[in-house]
């Protein structure tokens, strides 16, 4: 089973790009959102973009990717400055247009798959691939809404970690049938995706578990 790693370099770089681009402005317009200074914004973008891969190489025991090449960090800031003109020109209507949800969820899509790839160029099992591929999807919203004091919202009932999840497995399942893959790479980002984005609109979600009941009938 070829994975993207040991196919394509271009295309590899190509995805952490995006992924890069997509969780830097995320993280700043949520800084933003929250009327954070510029270099709060610059920070929590950076931080939040290169997140997921420094929690995906940490337990993998790889060297961290951004350490040993930097440029997404300079990327993510870069992205993060650029942010902060539009976000003082149109404010909440951003909110309106829902470019933060859509690019935490391209985000989502794009490191879920690449944390996938990893796992399985490393040498891991396809479940615990399909595992760190989804903790490395999550862990940039996760920082992000914690940096913020907010309920990260994978624990909030939202289709978060399970979109993440169908795109792992997807991801997984294309490459053992054998399938380029160049050409599986982009199924489950997209799925991944399409998903958290018709959750959204739509207000599908998780049941909570409902304790207090429980321990009333105590």
């Amino acid at each position: 089973m070829r994975t993207l790693a040991e196919t394509s370099d271009l295309l590899t770089n190509v995805v952490i790009v995006l992924g890069t681009v997509a969780w830097a402005v995320s993280g700043a317009m949520a800084a933003a959102r929250h009327r954070l200074d510029w270099f709060g914004v610059v920070v929590l973008g950076v931080i939040v973009a290169v997140g997921g891969g420094t929690v995906r190489d940490g337990l993998l025991n790889l060297p961290i990717s951004w350490i040993e090449e930097p440029w997404p960090v300079f990327l993510a800031a870069a992205v993060a400055l650029l942010t902060i003109p539009p976000a003082r020109r149109w404010g909440a209507a951003i909110d309106r247009w829902q470019m933060v949800l859509a690019a935490d969820a391209l985000g989502l899509g794009l490191f879920t798959v690449l944390g996938c790839d990893t796992a399985l160029h490393a040498g891991t099992s396809s479940v615990v691939a399909v595992i760190l591929g989804v903790m490395g999807g999550i862990s940039g919203g996760v920082i992000r809404d914690v940096l913020l004091n907010r309920t990260p919202v994978v624990l909030t009932g939202e289709i978060y970690a399970l979109a993440a999840l169908a795109g792992a497995v997807a991801y997984v399942l294309l490459l053992h049938t054998g399938i380029d893959p160049v050409a599986a790479l982009w199924i489950p980002v997209f799925l991944t995706f399409g998903l958290r984005l018709v959750a959204l609109r739509r207000a599908w979600s998780i049941p909570a578990a409902v304790l207090d009941r429980v321990n009333r009938d105590r």
